[in-house]
Parts: structure tokens; sequence; C-alpha cells
């Protein structure tokens, strides 16, 4: 069956939004002709670890709607591709659909769907489930008996269970998508299921966080290991930090997450980048670090918790641009990694199968794409374009297919750098020490010599490589000799699996545990700088004992530093400045020289003075399409009276830019921004009193807030 809801649901989501566009593609134009094979220069830091692949990261979602989602050949052709996770009951369905009589009000299940039908074929691929409950039109009651029926009656281990689909998509922002049985009508009365208002009331970000709570309540007493998720808005996407006096005075993610406050327990977000066509789409990946930067510390900031103990989970993603041909299938291999290098517990197609469009399809670069957000065909119709034979894999597919090859579960993923930004990498460190690495080429038209260049790796035999290329319907491989340079084609996904090792022909030392941070603070006194102690759990020994640990601090550009060898498990850290992030991992050294692979990293900002003469409140207020409006208030904590301020602060984001301001004179140079006082507002009275500024500005995306402001040249605290 044909997906109409989800496609119908999209539709209204993307309009919202304004910035996504359902069906931008190429437009058939046939790609350049290829030239000669230019070099590209990739290095890969054996000692910069970006944590480990967890279980269950790669993800697929699967919809009640389907009537092909338990055929006969879907775990195979799951297992084949390394999908490890999958989502049911299947988006927006999620909110209607009764898991104990197998029913969606309003909707359509397809025969052979039920979760004992799911979870038959979860079993067979060997996949772990992640599993919506009823928000919609369910109650904490019918969430708890589902969490029994699976983990306590049937033993099945389910880990992640998320309360609702995008339950921010129910009127409270002005689209109504996600049926929501908690919203009222302007007059107050309850909405009718099915024929919903697009502006709803009662039902906004307070409300659904509350109910959560009791959703959480009742599902860890049936089951105290289930991991309860809440849904949050992604940062940089509709409806990020968009409020409304009646029904969400302040944004959805602040307002949830300072209610579960100690209870946010796992957080879910959707992503549906899009881009203006194939070259956009390919390039948003890049927004992934400051999506996950921002809800980091929106977790910190509101839930008061460590955001490195709140798993994320991406449960729906796909592009919006050439769905089922092959520039879709570099950007699901890059993204998927992205996500994962950035420390999300699971990423999740969407979807197993979907059906046509419904635009018209077209033709990019020589094949067909459908218009369809499954990896696999239905087998049907639209605009007189018929589908090939149903499970036949779309390009996605195959794009996911290839992180099989780079890595799985328990592998070290490492840090790499290219010099061409057409051409993106990932690497992995296996189990055994060999190095594997994905290159990604999104140029349409133009071939590489990839010069490969390692750091804390040795290679140390014949490599194989994996291909994907353009416009093919499977992967391929070869055996060549050499270790040092591959040349990738146009549009192709390309994995490099190099033999080798970090150090002899030894067992190395097992790889450290998860550095952790603690006594970060600063202080305006002595040079204003912070202070932090690391500490992590020791490596296991190989062959020889452990005989030091080695603390590497990563940079920006890809490159890493030793800052420090010790033989305990702790490092004190010193000279740090303030407002500036800090990412460090630890690699163990046996007593032949041996280094061991590296541990997941610790990241962490160093926070402005808690001792501070002056505090800073900063809070974004409103949010639209390319812009968002701010307001910053200043607090004097000093005994003595300010005559004549100036602020300043640095946006963390290139895209940032101040439009307009009030309350004062604003200029800004590069990403610094200067705000000097009015000549009504020059003074800023002793021990408490304030000053209120503001402006709207632009972004690209994402608009994580200023780390450090400074008053006078002081830094302030912030509030």
């Amino acid at each position: 069956m044909r997906n109409d809801w989800r496609v119908r649901a999209k539709a209204v989501a993307l309009t919202a939004a304004t910035a996504l566009t359902a069906a931008a593609v190429l437009g058939g134009a046939a790609a350049p002709k290829a030239s000669a094979a230019t070099a590209v220069s990739v290095t890969v830091n054996g000692t910069a670890g970006l944590g480990t692949i967890p279980s269950g990261a790669v993800g697929l979602n699967t919809a009640v709607y389907d009537s092909n989602m338990n055929d006969t050949p879907i775990p195979g052709l799951l297992k084949a591709a390394g999908i490890n996770a999958l989502r049911y009951p299947g988006g927006s369905y999620s909110d209607i659909y009764n898991w104990q009589t197998n029913v969606a009000q309003g909707g359509y299940d397809a025969p052979n769907t039920s979760f004992a039908n799911f979870m038959g074929t979860a079993q067979a691929a060997a996949a772990s489930p992640i599993i919506t409950v009823n928000y919609g039109t369910g109650t904490p009651a019918l969430a708890a008996s589902w969490v029994q029926n699976a983990n306590v009656t049937n033993k099945y281990g389910i880990s992640y269970w998320e309360v609702g689909n995008e339950v921010y998509g129910n009127g409270t922002y002005g689209a109504n998508w996600e049926t929501d049985a908690h919203c009222q009508t302007s007059s107050g009365t309850p909405v009718t299921v099915g024929s919903e208002p697009s502006q709803t009331y009662g039902c906004g970000p307070a409300v659904y966080a509350n109910n959560v709570l009791s959703y959480m309540s009742a599902m860890k007493a049936a089951s105290a290991n289930a991991h309860v998720c809440a849904v949050l808005t992604t940062p940089g996407g509709w409806p990020d930090n968009v409020t409304n006096p009646q029904t969400s005075p302040l944004p959805w993610n602040q307002t949830v997450l300072t209610a579960l406050g100690s209870k946010t327990d796992c957080v879910i977000v959707h992503y549906y980048p899009g881009g203006s066509g194939a070259a956009g789409m390919l390039t948003d990946t890049s927004d992934i670090s400051g999506i996950i930067s921002t809800l980091h510390s929106e977790i910190s900031q509101y839930a008061k918790v460590d955001p490195t103990t709140v798993p994320i989970l991406v449960t729906e993603t796909n592009s919006n641009v050439d769905m089922d041909t092959q520039p879709n299938a570099l950007f699901a291999a890059d993204m998927y990694m992205t996500w994962l290098e950035n420390g999300v517990a699971n990423v999740d197609w969407w979807d197993e199968h979907n059906g046509p469009g419904t635009n018209p399809p077209s033709v990019v670069d020589g094949a067909q794409d459908y218009g369809d957000y499954g990896i696999f065909s239905s087998g049907g119709n639209n605009s007189g374009v018929t589908e090939p034979a149903v499970e036949t894999p779309f390009g996605p597919y195959y794009g996911i297919e290839m992180l099989s090859k780079l890595g799985g579960p328990g592998d070290t993923m490492v840090n790499s750098t290219s010099s061409n930004a057409l051409v993106r990498v990932h690497a992995v460190r296996r189990a055994g020490g060999n190095l594997d690495l994905l290159i990604d080429n999104e140029d349409p038209g133009n071939p590489y010599t990839v010069n490969l260049a390692y750091n804390g790796f040795t290679p140390a035999g014949s490599p194989t490589v994996f291909t994907f290329a353009n416009n093919g319907n499977s992967i391929t491989s070869a055996t060549q000799s050499s270790a040092s340079s591959v040349t990738v084609a146009p549009y192709t996904l390309t994995v490099v699996q190099v033999p080798g090792s970090g150090g002899g022909g030894v067992t190395a030392p097992g790889t450290p545990g998860q550095p952790t941070v603690s006594g970060l603070s600063s202080s305006t006194s002595g040079n204003s700088s912070g202070i932090a102690t690391l500490t992590w759990p020791a490596a296991t020994p190989g062959t020889y004992p452990v005989a030091d640990y080695q603390v590497y601090r990563q940079s920006s550009g890809g490159g890493s530093m030793l800052v420090g060898t010790t033989s305990a498990t702790t490092l004190n850290l010193s000279g740090l400045t303030i407002g500036a992030g800090y990412t460090y991992d630890v690699v163990a050294v046996d007593s032949h020289g041996n280094p061991s692979l590296p541990s997941p990293p610790v990241t962490f900002t160093v926070p402005p003075p808690a001792d501070a003469s002056c505090a800073v409140h900063y809070a974004i207020s409103s949010s639209w399409s390319g812009g968002f409006g701010a307001g910053i208030t200043v607090t004097n904590r000093a005994a003595t009276a300010v005559n004549g301020w100036t602020l300043t602060y640095s946006w963390p984001d290139s895209g940032e830019a101040v439009q307009s301001g009030w309350n004062g004179t604003w200029s800004q140079s590069g990403s610094a921004v200067t705000v000097a006082s009015a000549a009504w507002n020059g003074t800023i009275a002793a021990a408490g009193g304030s000053v209120s500024v503001g402006f709207n500005g632009t972004d690209t995306g994402q608009d994580p807030a200023p780390t450090v402001f400074s008053l006078n040249g002081t830094v302030c605290a912030n509030n």
C-alpha cells in the first residue's frame, strides 16, 4: 500500500518549516564528462578516537500500513546491509495505533503487521526493536502493558521506548499532522480525532512533558530497564525555538527538559534536511555537530544533568532530494557516520517500504527516481512510471550496506580529514587493529586520486576495496597492492579495508574506558582560566603490562596533540580558556611501546567564572526560517555602579549574524559582536542593577548560544 498518510504528514511539516523543499531534483541533466583524476589528501588519525559504534546503531523504520513489512526476504536483506535496529509501528501512525488490538484509529493496518509479526522479523534479522508508544490516543497504562508484554512476558529486552512521534506537530504551532487527543479547539472543546484544526490549544510542551512523566512512571514500573524517551524539536529545524504566548510561551525543548529534569532518560529528534538540490543536501550533514552541541547544551542547561549520560536517538531521517538514486545513497552513508561520530546511540532511516511519491517521478543523472522514501520498492505506479519488482533495493540501501564494510558494533571510530570538501571521509579501527576508510565522492563529474596518510597506524598488507558505483545495483570488491592511494570515480562510495596495526605484532593493551571530567571550573582571579580533572577506567593488559597512558587533545581540524603522559588513570588540566570547547581521549601504552586503540572521547566547555562581577542571561525569543530573535540581560554584581558599558561576545556558529538590534549600538566583525551602551542606559546600578538589550539575527540553520560574554573586558557569569 502506498503511504499516503506519511506523504501528507511530511508535506505539512515541510510547508510549516519553509526551509525544506520536498521535491528538489537535479532534473535529469547529464553529469559533466569526467576529467583526469586530481589529487586529494586524506589523513587518518589513529590516536583521535570518536567513540565505538553502538549496538543497534544502524536502524530502519517499519510501518503497520506496509503490507510488505514482514515479507520472507526482508530479514536476509536487512542482515546483508548490516541494519541492526528496527523502529515500529511507524511515524505518525504511532499516535493512533493500539498495540493490543492491532488497530490504528482512522488509519489502515495491513495484514500480518502486528507486534508479534514485527518481532518475528526483528528476531530473524537480529535487529534491536525501538518502539514508539501511542501518546496521541493512548494512555500510560496501554504503554505499560506493552512494556510488560515485551520485556517481562516475552523477555525481548527492548531498551528504547519513545513517547509519541512528532508530537510538536499537533497544532501547537499552527501545523497539525500528528494526532493528539489532549488538544482542544479554539472554543475549548476536545479535538475530533481525524479532523483536527491546524491550530490547537492546551496540548503544548508543558502538557506533553507532564504526560511523559506519567508514561515514564508506568512504563518503568513494568520494566525498570526500559529507556523512556521524550520527543524534542531538532535544533535549527521547525518549530525549534518558536514560541506562542497561548500555546508555548517558552520553546519546546526548554519546557520539556526543564519539566523532566533529572528524570530525563533519553531524547528523540528527527532529521529531514532536504537542501535545495543534491549539492545542498549533501552538505547538510555539516550541521550535525552543531545540532548535537546544541542538544547537549540544552540538556545541561534545562534538565541540569550530564548530557553524556542521556542517549540521543535519531529515529527518523531521510533527505527530500533524489530519494532513490545515487545522491541519496551518498547522503545516507555520510549522514549515518556523522551522527554516530557525534555520539548518538541510533539512527533510523525512513523507511522500509513507502511507495512512489506524490510528485511526478524524475530522472536523476540517467537513473529513475520515484520519489519513494523506502529503501525497497513497493512495486507501485505513479504518473505512468512503475517501480521495479517488490523488494528491489534502491540506492540508499546500498549506501547503508557500505557501512557494514566499514565497521560494526564495538569498533572504534577515529578522526579522518580530507583536503577536498567534495570528498568526505570516515574511518574505523576494527577490534583486531585493522583500519577501514569510507570515501564518499560527492562530485558528480570528477574522479579523484586519494592519497592516504596515517598517524598512529601502520599498514601491513594489501587492502580490499569495496565500491558502490553511480547508478549501481550491487557492491563490487577488488584487492589492490597499495595502501597509500586509491582512485575514486564520480558519485561513488568506496570502502578501503587496510590490514595493519598501531604497533608491533603482539597483542596491544585493551582500549581505556570512557574518560570523565570533574572539578571543571574557572575563576576571575589569577589569569582568568579554567581547570579540570580527567579520569578514566584502566585498560586491560595485552601481551605486556600497561606502562603509561597518553592523553591527547583533539583539534577542530582533525589533528591531536599529546598533552600528558601518566602511569595513573587521572590527569589534571589547567590553563584552559574560558568558553572554549575541549575534546580529549586516552591511549594506553604497554612496557614495549605498543599503543592501544584510543578511548571514546570526552568533550566539555569551560564555564564562565561563578565569582564574576557581572552576569549575563541570553535567551532566544523567536525563530523562523533563516533567522531568530534574542534578548540579553546584563546584571552588575559589583559594589559600585557601571558608568558606560560595552558588551562583547562571539558567535559559535559561522552562519549566525546580527541583523538589527535595540537598546544599544550594535556592530559585528567576523564572528565578534560588540554592543555599546546608549546615551540613556549607560549606567548599571550596583549590587543587582541590570540592563536589557535585544536583536534580530540571521542563521543558516543553527543558532547555538554564545558561551562567553564580557562586560568592559571582564568575563561575566552565565545567569
